[in-house]
């Protein structure tokens, strides 16, 4: 049997190493990609259709959007998303260590004390039945209150809703990808199997657990929506009503005697992470589509003027910020052109 204690180390480094990076990450690419999610957020005929490049004359093709019409596009998305969070790593940069260095610290810490925590919390059958119908209520609920906020947006044409449904199903869809994924890798023992101290593949690799206690799919899950809930409505009630569920979530997955606080630590961190990694690579932050401006010139009288559309169900003030602001930061150079009408 190999000790926790002799592996432990090496699995946190490379944890740390693989995911804390990826909402800086998400950060940096996204503001590189400015110009493009301008692009992307006026939604044009020609793109619903799904036509090729070239089809119309003045815009660029635009792929559809993922939802239930374009069920391909969701897989594409999510294979891109993949791709940027498992090869997050090469992306690191020295400014990374205010994320690594804390977070590495804590989970070292939460290691250390994880088979302690669970033995003072000892065994009450209540306590235990208690917590679990609250994770489950969490994980489940989220996964319907997205697929839900999704279904009411585009019932009522309100496209900000449909969107923070949407990206909440894809971060959470992500999120479960990753973790499976590291239970395969960590292999670890749940508070209630063996001897109860959370060894990692503690029958070598003669056997592989699917279903291991690090980190928590639980945390991850919810974690993940909660970013996207936050991050798309971003009053301080909803933040703060959307992280305390994550985070009731994720305790009860300890009083449950299912995880160790290490497990929900790094299963929160992680969740967080990916969820704004979603944010940042599929949000629709210029909002084209709740505000136009389209000039108008009639020829045959020589007039011109502006016509001027709003769409408030589709307004987002928190977007609207960003937009001014990424406005603000970047130099356009326009050439002006003067032209007198015949």
């Amino acid at each position: 049997m190999i000790r926790c204690c002799h592996i432990t180390p090496m699995y946190v480094f490379l944890a740390v190493l693989t995911f804390l990076a990826t909402d800086t990450f998400g950060q940096t690419d996204n503001s590189a990609d400015a110009p493009s999610a301008s692009t992307q957020s006026a939604e044009s005929p020609s793109s619903d259709r799904g036509e090729p490049q070239g089809a119309g004359q003045n815009s660029a093709y635009v792929p559809p959007t993922c939802g239930i019409t374009h069920v391909g596009q969701c897989l594409k998305d999510l294979g891109h998303d993949q791709a940027g969070i498992w090869t997050s790593p090469l992306r690191m940069r020295p400014h990374d260590a205010y994320w690594l260095v804390p977070f590495a610290t804590a989970t070292g810490v939460s290691l250390h004390y994880d088979a302690q925590a669970q033995q003072n919390l000892g065994i009450d059958k209540t306590r235990i039945d208690i917590s679990n119908t609250i994770s489950d209520v969490g994980l489940y609920g989220s996964i319907g209150g997205a697929a839900g906020l999704y279904l009411l947006g585009s019932a009522k044409h309100n496209g900000h809703l449909a969107e923070t449904g949407r990206l909440g199903e894809e971060a959470i869809v992500n999120s479960l990808l990753v973790v499976a994924a590291l239970k395969l890798a960590t292999n670890r023992q749940r508070p209630n199997e063996g001897n109860g101290r959370g060894g990692f593949w503690p029958d070598g690799t003669r056997s592989y657990e699917t279903d291991g206690s690090m980190p928590s799919g639980h945390a991850i899950a919810t974690f993940a929506f909660a970013r996207v809930i936050a991050s798309e409505y971003p009053s301080k009630p909803v933040q703060l009503g959307a992280y305390a569920l994550a985070l009731a979530v994720s305790a009860s997955r300890v009083t449950a005697r299912e995880h160790f606080p290490s497990d929900v630590l790094v299963g929160g961190t992680f969740g967080y992470l990916i969820g704004g990694y979603v944010i940042h690579h599929h949000a629709n932050d210029r909002q084209a589509s709740a505000f136009m401006i389209t000039p108008m010139l009639e020829q045959s009288t020589h007039t011109y003027g502006l016509h001027i559309a709003f769409r408030p169900s589709d307004f987002n003030l928190n977007k609207a910020r960003r937009s001014v602001g990424w406005l603000r930061s970047t130099s356009l150079n326009i050439p002006t052109i003067n032209r007198s009408l015949p």
